[in-house]
């Protein structure tokens, strides 16, 4: 338990000033316990009575100084928040001949952040969902808090549409829930999920599509090697070049862009990787056939509705005048 200092002060006069100091004893008993404090790392809380810009001053029954590189928190603005607040520290140094008191509240964080971080990963098994806060973000993914223990949220573990930014799904400071996915070498590496809360978007593929369907899906980007075109959120497919050309005609059909809306034909689901091939020359054919086949039966449907000629009504007869 840390040792909490109260200020027990009387007035004397001294060479014919008034002043104000602790009784000796009890003068002599604080640095004591300062020195103690020190050798054995042990906590002493105290109460800020000023800041500056070089740090906090706390009465810990004489005044020690926190320097602003050992204050634990990353706001180091406005330090005069802290004025009027008791505070936890270390004693890093106390030389009782100079009457120099060096305190560090920085230790005492990471000492209890250390302590937590061990608790935490006690507890922490893969496949937990776990609440964290997001500390910090790369262009890579973002790290986040889930009790002392910084775990790491990849961009490809964001969501299941693919992500060009970490920040457009998460920013630092937020409460979020994650996934545990994997933790590796001790809890030196843990790796966390966001998207693994939400349905997979391929139980949709499974359950909606088969090959030879025809669909119709948006243009998502054009590349070298073909068309990706969006099916579902978090469904991708792909034209390779070679079902995009009519061979017929030597030209795409249609010529695509970006976001355009266009009838495919699904030719392969790759459920184990998780990819679709599909074509556009292919679902122009079956259209024409489509087409085809329908204008044919109106035809044939027009030709069994439409009214008898002369010779259907009379044609046996006829044939005899003819004779």
């Amino acid at each position: 338990m840390p040792t909490e200092f109260v200020e027990d002060q009387e007035a004397i006069v001294a060479d014919g000033e008034i002043v104000t100091q602790q009784t000796s004893n009890d003068y002599a008993r604080v640095w004591d316990t300062l020195v103690a404090a020190r050798d054995a790392q042990s906590n002493v809380t105290g109460l800020v009575v000023d800041a500056s810009r070089g740090g906090l001053t706390v009465d810990l029954g004489v005044r020690g100084f926190v320097p602003k590189s050992e204050i634990a928190t990353r706001n180091l603005n406005n330090l005069e928040r802290y004025i009027g607040q008791s505070l936890e520290v270390k004693v890093s140094e106390a030389d009782r001949d100079s009457g120099r008191v060096v305190l560090s509240e920085r230790k005492v964080a990471s000492e209890k952040r250390a302590a937590q971080r061990a608790e935490t990963l006690s507890a922490l098994t893969q496949g937990a969902v776990v609440d964290g806060i997001v500390r910090r973000i790369t262009d890579f993914g973002a790290f986040v808090d889930i009790g002392g223990v910084d775990g790491l949220l990849h961009i490809s573990d964001l969501s299941w549409e693919q992500v060009e930014k970490v920040e457009a799904i998460v920013s630092i400071g937020d409460n979020i829930q994650v996934k545990v996915l994997k933790i590796e070498r001790g809890g030196e590496r843990i790796s966390l999920g966001l998207k693994q809360l939400q349905e997979d978007p391929w139980s949709f593929v499974r359950r909606e599509l088969r090959d030879g369907l025809l669909i119709e899906v948006d243009v998502a980007r054009i590349d070298t090697a073909g068309i990706v075109v969006k099916i579902a959120p978090g469904v991708e497919g792909f034209i390779p070049n070679n079902e995009i050309v009519d061979r017929r005609s030597g030209e795409a059909q249609p010529h695509c862009e970006e976001g355009q809306r266009i009838t495919v034909k699904i030719l392969e689901i790759r459920q184990r990787e998780r990819s679709i091939i599909m074509s556009l020359r292919r679902a122009a054919q079956d259209r024409e056939r489509n087409e085809t086949r329908e204008f044919m039966k109106r035809q044939q449907d027009d030709t069994a509705t439409a009214a008898p000629t002369l010779g259907d009504l009379f044609g046996d007869k006829l044939s005899r005048f003819k004779k």
